[in-house]
């Protein structure tokens, strides 16, 4: 079971969330980035056409109607993968309540005022 699941069931369980946060499994980061960059995605469909082509090729020498199956099902299984992050359930929980537009322009501040060490 992972993190966001545990983390997800203490909360349904009224576990106070700032409990969770003391004992935090996420390891004190709050947010996941995406487990993908856009560049691997595009690598992954560019080779799913190229598999794609190949056998759309050899589908209409048969005869048959040709389908791009690697394509669709490259899209189905990377779309997103490169913009979604995971966010602790805690995170999320406080981002909806009445003061989460307050987080959300704390980071909003340090993202304008971010500098590269």
């Amino acid at each position: 079971m992972n993190d966001y699941r545990k983390v997800q069931e203490q909360l349904s369980a009224g576990t106070d969330p700032a409990l969770l946060c003391g004992t935090c499994p996420w390891d004190r980061y709050c947010i996941s980035p995406p487990a993908m960059t856009t560049g691997e995605v595009e690598q992954h469909l560019s080779e799913a056409k190229v598999r794609d082509q190949k056998l759309m090729a050899e589908q209409e020498a048969r005869g048959e109607k040709p389908v791009p199956t690697s394509t669709l099902l490259g899209i189905l299984s990377y779309a997103g993968r490169d913009i979604a992050g995971e966010m602790c359930p805690v995170l999320t929980l406080r981002l909806r309540s009445s003061d989460g537009r307050k987080i959300a322009d704390g980071v909003k501040a340090q993202m304008q005022d971010w500098t590269e060490s």
